[in-house]
């Protein structure tokens, strides 16, 4: 029997820069997912953009309008979300249609294996229990980060698996702040330090008790910090608990989801087995090496332990008498050329072994090329490049069209101004009694020299001993 696991995957650093593409992608499905636009149609919005013209507008308009406290740098991770979904299996045994795509997996654990789509004509096909499972989800997670700190909720049925995506302001009530060492008139006392760079900054003492420990005071109201929200949820255990809490959630409503491993986001979970399988792979190639290292060291200790035992009795007998008749001296050159002509005899044999080795190894990696298996990983490879590639591409592309766009806009804007600033200086010479002026020949250097100058005439005067801040100056 197939197991359905849940799919929760959690992103918390979602910087500035990058809310304006995740609102493209949202709210105008471009991006570098394969999108359906036939079934965009059939997509659901919790909670959407309303009358906001982008993501970040919302974003930025939520939190000032709550008086939200946030630091403004480009690294504040100022967004949270969560992905939410399961397996096709799931979505079928729940009674959604899904067809073949023609497409194949070309990585994860379904390596090969086709990849299903929703096939959905009508808001008919699609089964009231699934409408149920994502109301179910959203819930859960709105009780979990607040409902009115929810900025965008949806569900896609356009790509390739249904799916909720969930984004939040990471917002916690308070929030612990160092606390200074301050002189008599309340300013704080710094210190110099080196930084890296080796140059001198002046920073702030922090203040400490009695026992030598930092002191820290708590600051209530309205905080988006998304270390102290994760931190407040359970820290590191955090990911794993909130897995633990859905998967009772909403199994309790009637949806059989495993929960999977503990710990592990499905993302997380299929990157880690393709590490295991890369570092299986590699220790498979190294021991097989190894081995092969080991039988060429194996013939070279053999080479040079029969070099060392080469007998001198050896290579006289079995006529040494036959050497009586030389000296000395002609014996012992005897027996050195014989060693030699020995040793020559030991390497050859040893030269002709390490190439019977080598003879093995290259006719290994010519069968591993007729079973096909190395085209079979390169094609892999060039398969998750090119899927890579393209996705690249359609980034581009709608980055294209968005500058495009704001040129369009842009100079729309331009062409508005120069009406107006046109009809303004028009009316300025009209004003000065100029004569046979119109809006094509309105000189604006003049017109611009004529504006400074009535302007100049009709400044305003401060009159100090007016007391209302409204009559300050005479008109």
């Amino acid at each position: 029997m197939n197991v359905d696991y849940q799919v929760l995957t959690f992103k918390n650093q979602i910087k500035p820069k990058d809310i304006g593409g995740l609102g493209v992608e949202l709210d105008q499905r471009k991006g570098s997912g394969n999108y359906a636009k036939e079934r965009t149609q059939f997509n659901i919005e919790y909670v959407g953009l309303d009358n906001h013209p982008t993501l970040s507008s919302k974003v930025y308009e939520t939190i000032y309008s709550n008086n939200i406290h946030f630091n403004k740098g480009d690294n504040t991770n100022i967004l949270n979300g969560c992905i939410i979904t399961s397996g096709p299996e799931f979505f079928r045994k729940l009674g959604l249609p899904m067809k073949d795509t023609g497409r194949v997996h070309v990585e994860g654990n379904h390596i090969g294996e086709p990849i299903f789509c929703p096939d959905i004509k009508t808001k008919e096909d699609i089964p009231e229990k699934i409408l149920e499972y994502f109301d179910e989800s959203y819930r859960f997670m709105s009780n979990i980060v607040g409902k009115e700190n929810v900025v965008y909720a949806g569900v896609h049925f356009d790509e390739d698996t249904p799916h909720m995506h969930f984004y939040f302001l990471p917002i916690v009530n308070q929030v612990k702040r160092k606390v200074f060492e301050t002189d008599e008139n309340g300013k704080r006392i710094t210190k110099q330090i080196y930084t890296k760079d080796n140059t001198i900054k002046n920073v702030p003492v922090q203040k400490k008790d009695a026992n030598g420990k930092s002191v820290y005071e708590i600051e209530y109201g309205k905080f988006l910090n998304s270390d102290e929200f994760w931190k407040q949820l359970g820290g590191k255990a955090s990911f794993a608990k909130l897995q633990d809490q859905y998967n009772e959630y909403i199994t309790s409503k009637g949806f059989e989801l495993d929960r999977g491993q503990v710990g592990a986001n499905k993302h997380h979970q299929d990157k880690a087995e393709h590490n295991i399988k890369v570092l299986e792979d590699k220790i498979d190639k190294l021991n097989k090496e190894l081995e092969m290292n080991k039988r060429i060291n194996e013939v070279e200790l053999k080479t040079n332990k029969e070099i060392n035992n080469i007998n001198e009795e050896e290579l006289l007998n079995p006529s040494k008498d036959i050497f009586k008749k030389y000296k000395d001296k002609d014996v012992e050159k005897l027996i050195d050329y014989s060693k030699e002509i020995k040793k020559e005899n030991i390497m050859s044999k040893n030269e002709l072994e390490k190439k019977e080795l080598k003879i093995e190894k290259l006719e290994n990696q010519i069968s591993q090329f007729k079973s096909g298996k190395t085209y079979s990983d390169k094609e892999k490879v060039i398969a998750n490049q090119e899927r890579i590639i393209n996705e690249q591409k359609g980034i581009i592309e709608s980055l294209t069209e968005e500058v495009q766009s704001l040129k369009a806009k842009l100079n729309r804007l331009l062409n508005v101004f120069h009406e107006k600033l046109n009809s303004a200086y028009l009316a300025v010479a009209h004003l000065l009694g100029f004569k046979n002026v119109n809006k094509d020949n309105v000189n604006h250097d003049l017109m611009d020299y004529k504006v400074q100058d009535i302007n100049q005439k009709h400044e305003p005067r401060y009159n100090k001993s007016t007391k209302d801040k409204s009559d300050d100056y005479e008109l």
